[in-house]
């Protein structure tokens, strides 16, 4: 492994022993601020922590719960350039995402983009919808690499 997670959620201990763990091994560590109850703060304080990188996550669960009540849903793009100036660490920007807003995220700040599952295939198969699943990944990443990124 090249890079590790922990939650801004676990004790502030067991973030410092996976930071401490991850320089003993060489691995870098990903803090995630999901579920945070102020996503900046959340990532703030996964810098202050000595997290390499910041994961800037909606969930799931929370947005289908969100969406079930008939409110609109979260998405990591409503607070990305506040999670991006408030550390100096990179973001990563992971959660209910369509392709054009994952392409966005260099624009928000956030140079690493994550394609989830969902993002690129179809819903009932392990397949992008048109079939193609290198090209629309290839496409994805040329777009990215031309913001600069």
């Amino acid at each position: 492994a090249t890079h590790v997670v922990v939650m801004s959620q676990a004790h502030e201990e067991t973030i410092r022993c996976v930071v401490q763990a991850g320089r003993d091994y060489g691995i870098a560590v990903m803090g995630d601020n999901m579920a945070s109850a102020n996503m900046v703060d959340g990532a703030k304080r996964l810098e202050d922590l000595g997290c390499d990188y910041v994961i800037h996550h909606i969930g799931y669960d929370e947005r289908r719960g969100i969406a079930a009540r008939g409110e609109r849903a979260p998405t990591p793009l409503d607070q990305l350039r506040e999670v991006v100036a408030a550390v100096s660490v990179p973001v990563q920007a992971v959660g209910g995402l369509s392709i054009e807003q994952a392409v966005q995220c260099p624009d928000y700040g956030a140079p690493l983009v994550v394609l989830g599952a969902p993002l690129a295939i179809d819903a009932d198969a392990f397949k992008t919808a048109d079939g193609n699943l290198e090209a629309s990944l290839r496409m994805i990443c040329e777009a990215v690499h031309a913001k600069g990124s």
